[in-house]
């Protein structure tokens, strides 16, 4: 078992790599560091470029495993990490190639510089990672600093309803649940849009609505606890608002916690596929996020 990080120095800051350590830490299991630089060009150049290239590659790779090897240090020793080069022409191709030959378990990535500091912006690698993926893949905020002691604190996992999508996702966070006995939490987020109905039908509609899907979330909450897909005792609840940030922003959240969603069902199986849905509650989290394949 595996925890890969695919870490560009430079880009995103550690946020990654401490997401990866807290994860691999709970689980109990390794990290993998991975950077990915250009593949060199495989004919010798007359004018040395492709010296010159390589030694650029050489410089790249060896400033990341210099910043991640100093941040590894406030780590316990038992707490085992490897550093890889990857040579591919594309990041995302690199990283399920490696994901896939060390048998990870789940792929972390940082999100990119941009955006407002706490937010998740997803880059060109994140998209790809987020449409092809084989196996889950970690999205930390931009600027994510892991608790002091860099403990998971809390699994929540997000559902829709109580069909096979929902149990699938609760199936598994179910077994990261168990494999690192951090508190589990069940949420549905109930969101309202801008302008639902018309303003004839009357805008105390809308609350009327939202109080509906609030009420049938709770349903669903009590069919997957009443056969056992939930287990007995777990915290679940409703998250509303007149939007996703208000939505997300109702309920607490704990330093150390990650959000656990699904892939639509309209991707291809065995593979990372986000919907509008999930794209949007990943935009607007504030903790990291878990995206699991079909």
């Amino acid at each position: 078992m595996t925890i890969l990080v695919g870490y560009a120095q430079g880009e995103g800051g550690t946020g990654g790599v401490q997401l990866g350590a807290m994860l691999a830490e709970a689980a109990g299991t390794d990290l993998e560091v991975a950077t990915v630089v250009p593949r060199p060009w495989t004919t010798p150049s007359m004018a040395k470029v492709d010296a010159e290239f390589a030694a650029w590659t050489d410089q790249i790779v060896t400033a990341a495993r210099n910043e991640v090897a100093e941040y590894m240090e406030i780590y316990p020793p038992d707490l085992r990490w490897t550093f890889t080069r990857l040579d591919h022409r594309t990041a995302s191709a690199a990283l399920i190639d490696r994901a896939q030959e060390s048998s990870a378990d789940v792929l972390v990535i940082s999100s990119t510089s941009e955006g407002q500091l706490g937010q998740i912006v997803i880059g060109s690698t994140g998209d790809a990672l987020l449409h092809k993926s084989p196996i889950p893949v970690a999205i930390a905020p931009r600027g994510y600093r892991s608790p002091k002691d860099g403990q998971l604190t809390r699994i929540t996992v997000a559902v829709a309803g109580s069909g096979p999508e929902a149990r699938a996702v609760l199936t598994r966070a179910r077994e990261a649940w168990e494999s690192t006995r951090v508190p589990l939490r069940v949420v549905t987020f109930a969101v309202r849009g801008g302008a639902m109905y018309p303003p004839l039908v009357g805008l105390s509609t809308e609350g009327t609505v939202l109080d509906q899907w609030k009420e049938q979330a709770a349903t669903d909450h009590q069919t997957l606890i009443d056969d056992g897909t939930i287990p007995a005792g777990i915290d679940c609840v409703v998250a509303a608002g007149r939007g996703w940030r208000e939505a997300v922003d109702s309920i607490p959240w704990l330093d150390g916690e990650v959000l656990v969603v699904g892939s639509t069902r309209e991707g291809v199986l065995a593979q990372v596929f986000i919907g509008s849905r999930s794209a949007k509650l990943i935009r607007h989290s504030s903790v990291p996020v878990v995206v699991l394949p079909r």
